[in-house]
């Protein structure tokens, strides 16, 4: 059976809940519109999907030629407007990595710190905001296994902030892909290291109420990894930029 790809998702704000694709275009650093804004509190810490709660159900769209940007909340509230570069600042990223950036101006940050009740602000920044690498790539049989480990039908697979899910894999395979090139559609990645999982994957995706121990359920039946963490997935990075579709052959190389 030959592997391919089933569901696509990006999300333009880092943290907030991705939207599904029916294409991604991948350009040399990443996904061309995925990850690239991320939302900082007061001392410059770059915050992810666990560190915002209060926005749970947010999604956002990025016009790339208007560089039009827009945040939608759970309620319908929409935050929109014209990206406008101000001064260069630093997000302090996962680990304390400092990565460079620059704030931008309009309606979003007050949206954003209404709601989360502290104030928050929105950088735009390199993609991947220092993470080993700005794909993810994740078998829909490795979900259905960890939701037999929690005991369940199904795992809702958002909860995972995965970029490409892939049919036709036994679990875990894309494991097995470590250092190897797959070509997806029109373009090829270099597969790395496992995805180390954080909370976020025990909420469910929609209201980021917990529902699901899926941490424990990974790890009754796969190793930590060295950091101790609980490995779903793997990263990626662009070798061949191109454009990836639903339904298009994963084919790693031999």
């Amino acid at each position: 059976m030959t592997a391919t790809v089933s569901h696509l998702r990006a999300s333009a704000v880092k943290g907030l809940l991705q939207t599904e694709r029916d294409t991604l275009t991948l350009d040399a650093d990443g996904i061309r519109d995925d990850r690239r804004f991320v939302i900082v509190d007061d001392a410059d810490n770059a915050l992810y999907g666990a560190d915002l709660a209060a926005l749970a159900g947010a999604t956002s769209h990025w016009d790339i030629d208007g560089d039009v940007l827009s945040i939608r909340f759970a309620d319908g509230e929409e935050a929109r407007g014209t990206v406008v570069e101000d001064t260069a600042t630093e997000g302090r990223a996962y680990g304390g990595r400092r990565v460079p950036g620059v704030d931008v101006t309009g309606p979003w940050a007050a949206a954003i710190s209404a709601r989360a009740g502290r104030p928050l602000r929105l950088i735009r920044a390199p993609v991947g905001l220092g993470s080993p690498g700005p794909l993810t790539l994740l078998g829909d049989a490795s979900i259905a296994r960890v939701a037999e480990a929690v005991g369940v039908d199904a795992l809702d697979p958002r909860r995972f902030k995965t970029s490409i899910e892939i049919a036709g894999l036994e679990p875990y395979d894309e494991d097995t892909w470590e250092g190897r090139d797959v070509r997806i559609g029109d373009a090829v990645v270099r597969v790395g290291g496992q995805v180390p999982r954080c909370v976020l994957t025990t909420r469910d995706p929609d209201t980021q109420r917990a529902d699901h121990d899926v941490l424990r359920a990974i790890l009754s039946h796969r190793a930590r990894m060295a950091t101790g963490e609980a490995p779903l997935a793997v990263y990626a990075t662009v070798v061949t930029p191109g454009v990836i579709r639903r339904g298009d052959p994963v084919v790693p190389s031999l």
